[in-house]
């Protein structure tokens, strides 16, 4: 388990919310510590709070009580363009990660502002990033709007952006649940290389099969709370 300094902080969370006249507590008193570079997964049953604390995490919500520390600072107190440097959230929807009128080109140079800096042209950037492009069949598509692709493809794309992303925490909430046995062995790969590449990774997820490729430790939730917290070796004895 790494034991780098903290770049995620959660300390005393509370999210409720009305369902059927009642308060439900989707997040009821949590606190967790994330080592930068770590990988984690955050599994558990429906409900357990899981999507919640990603978007907590991502500061897409707000909580009522407790608070969220990113690289020590509160996450309330900062800039929308520092949330957006600082963490980047893939979806389960394979159509929320990337901008479907924009070509492969427009949107890989989009996420890299190194390219985008100095306007990379389609041959330099796919020289770049030739490793990843190439075995998912994309280095010659650059050209192909987002929207064309497949919901696997486009998946495959969300998380490459997020390795070009200079945000150094990933959130990923059960970004494999829509694709095929081959999409979902290619987006594990890139997984992994963002783990590589120093990336944080928050991975949700109900399926703990061949997430030992890359994961670090496993929390697992239960009604908001941390039923278990343990480093992911241990699940497999």
């Amino acid at each position: 388990m790494n034991n780098g300094p903290d770049i995620v902080e959660v300390h005393d969370l509370l999210v409720t919310f009305s369902r059927w006249g009642q308060t439900v507590r989707a997040i009821d008193g949590m606190s967790l510590k994330i080592p930068a570079g770590q990988a984690l997964i955050v599994t558990g049953p429906n409900g357990s709070g899981k999507t919640t604390l990603l978007r907590v995490l991502s500061c897409l919500l707000a909580p009522e009580q407790g608070e969220v520390l990113i690289e020590g600072k509160p996450a309330g107190k900062l800039r929308p363009t520092d949330i957006a440097n600082a963490v980047f959230h893939v979806h389960q929807d394979p159509l929320i990660g990337s901008v479907p009128t924009m070509t492969l080109f427009e949107n890989l140079v989009l996420a890299d502002e190194e390219a985008c800096l100095h306007r990379l042209n389609r041959k330099t950037l796919a020289a770049r990033n030739r490793s990843l492009l190439l075995p998912l069949g994309l280095a010659e598509r650059l050209q192909q709007q987002a929207k064309t692709l497949s919901g696997g493809q486009r998946q495959i794309l969300a998380i490459l952006i997020a390795s070009l992303r200079p945000a150094k925490v990933i959130l990923l909430d059960e970004p494999l649940a829509a694709l095929d046995a081959t999409n979902a062995g290619i987006c594990l790969k890139l997984i992994g290389e963002l783990k590589k590449l120093g990336k944080t990774i928050v991975y949700v997820t109900h399926d703990l099969n061949r997430v030992e490729l890359f994961a670090d430790r496993i929390v697992t939730l239960q009604d908001g709370r941390i039923l278990s917290d343990h480093p992911a070796h241990e699940s497999q004895k």
